[in-house]
């Protein structure tokens, strides 16, 4: 679950929830200044409150669940589930206790609020309402502390950029791509520099399917045992992915592990690293192939290229040899063992 982007410390949120239960309705009202959420709950003349800090919130097995919720987003889950009628009320005595049960990570939650009535417990209430103001200046100043540790990094991040000369525009490209913008290489660059730690001075083009045959034995002729290759497909969905490997393509078949290997998305500029024996496969009726030594295929062109369907993603399965968090098509439009046409794929030489 990614963290969502922290309500500002002096907006105030309100949300008015109507939940029926036992054929009595029930008006529950949320106010929430930052991360501190005020339950008031009021039915027949009675009014239950409750403030707390959206960090305290926990499940029956006190165990932090809504902690890097913003208010907003914590406030309309809990409309969502009162439209669902996912809520539910207990009173005990002068207390109510709101149940819910949520599901964060494949795992449940059972949470219970206790709300204790305004009227009985007016001193414990303000009590709470002194913590809670202690926590808000504490949360103030560590927001003051958080913005200022983020303007350091970014300005850390650009220095590092400029020190690393990461300039697509220095890098002398022989032949010009049909796949990739010069720009998009920046990414991978700097993935490459991170496995290898060396600097690219050239992309010397070797293969081009359109102009040298698309075929395996086309493919192979002029790209066998030449190490760093920088493979660039595109579909004719026009989704545009690669793979880099500093390994030697050849014809004679088997899995090589490459642990400088990755996968990339032109489209989305996202390099997926590996998870775990990847590399590729060589074998004279394959074009590219990459995936992992248990003969898991994450993309590959096959013997009859771009003439017909050769094209075959797989980023779908869950034993790829590279990590794409759960992005099924994270490649090709496909995403799957089904063939698809290629309209284009490059081979380049990354050059040190």
């Amino acid at each position: 679950m990614e963290a969502p982007v922290p309500t500002a410390m002096n907006q105030e949120i309100i949300e008015k929830l109507y939940i029926e239960q036992d054929n009595i309705k029930y008006l529950l009202t949320l106010n929430a200044i930052g991360d501190i959420i005020s339950f008031n709950l009021e039915y027949n003349s009675n009014n239950y409150v409750k403030k707390i800090p959206l960090k305290d919130i926990k499940d029956k097995e006190s165990k932090q669940v809504f902690l890097q919720f913003s208010s907003k987003d914590f406030i309309d889950y809990l409309k969502a589930y009162s439209d669902m009628k996912k809520i539910s009320l207990n009173k005990k005595d002068n207390k109510v206790i709101i149940k819910f049960v949520v599901e964060l990570l494949l795992k449940k939650h059972e949470v219970e609020i206790e709300l204790s009535s305004k009227d009985s417990n007016l001193e414990v209430v303000e009590a709470e309402l002194k913590e809670l103001k202690i926590n808000y200046n504490i949360l103030k100043q560590e927001n003051k502390e958080l913005k200022e540790r983020i303007e350091k990094l970014e300005n850390e991040v650009n220095e590092m950029k400029n020190m690393m000369n990461f300039n697509i525009n220095k890098i002398k490209m022989g032949n010009k791509s049909v796949i990739m913008k010069e720009n998009e290489f920046d990414m991978i660059h700097l993935a490459i520099k991170s496995r290898l730690n060396k600097e690219v001075k050239e992309l010397k083009k070797l293969y081009q399917a359109t102009i040298d045959g698309d075929g395996a034995i086309n493919f192979h002729s002029k790209c066998d045992n030449i190490p760093n290759t920088l493979v660039l497909i595109k579909s004719v969905g026009n989704r545009r992915f690669g793979g880099f490997t500093a390994q030697k393509w050849d014809s004679n078949g088997g899995w090589i592990v490459d642990p400088n290997s990755f996968v990339f998305s032109l489209d989305k500029q996202k390099i997926y690293s590996q998870r775990s024996n990847g590399g590729i496969y060589n074998g004279k009726d394959y074009g590219p192939n990459f995936g992992n030594k248990n003969i898991v295929n994450d993309f590959f062109i096959n013997k009859h290229g771009i003439q017909e369907k050769g094209l075959y993603t797989y980023e779908s399965y869950s034993d790829c040899g590279y990590n794409y968090n759960g992005d099924k098509n994270a490649l090709s439009e496909n995403g799957n063992d089904q063939p698809i046409y290629a309209s284009e794929y490059e081979v380049f030489q990354v050059i040190f």
